[in-house]
């Protein structure tokens, strides 16, 4: 089960970062792209804070609070996956710490979060709004691990 784990850990965390740097290498910044899917875009929007760019003007505050948000997702990472059981909240955790760890790379390493899925809408706080898979991820394993 902990191999299983571990690919699926693998491959969300390379699907998310695959599409940044996809995002990053062929998008112009705040540049909209029609999607498939009716009311959803692709835009390329740097965060540079927390979620809505909160703590933007904080960057060294930033940084610090992921790397120790990280270590803390690794800590109990290890903890859960060496009780015995307990499948829905290890899943949970992968979903989790796929999606930290993806923006946590992004924010240590660039300096910004990459988000690229947007909503159109009439609404303008709404159709500010934009996201990345790892965040998707979280809530995902936040939803498993509270049920």
């Amino acid at each position: 089960m902990l191999t299983a784990m571990g690919g699926l850990f693998i491959i969300l965390l390379c699907f998310d970062m695959g599409i940044k740097q996809y995002i990053e290498s062929t998008c112009k910044e705040k540049e909209e792209r029609e999607t498939i899917l009716d009311g959803i875009v692709l835009r390329k929007i740097y965060n540079r804070g927390f979620m809505l760019n909160i703590l933007e003007s904080k960057p060294k505050v930033i940084r610090s609070a992921s790397a120790g948000m990280g270590a803390g997702i690794i800590l109990y990472d290890v903890w859960l996956f060496l009780k015995k059981g307990r499948l829905k909240d290890k899943l949970g955790m992968v979903f989790i710490s796929a999606g930290a760890a993806s923006n946590i790379y992004d924010r240590l390493i660039r300096g910004k979060v990459i988000d690229y899925i947007g909503i159109k809408s009439k609404y303008k706080f709404l159709a500010k709004i934009t996201a990345n898979l790892a965040d998707a991820y979280i809530a995902v394993g936040m939803v498993l691990k509270l049920i």
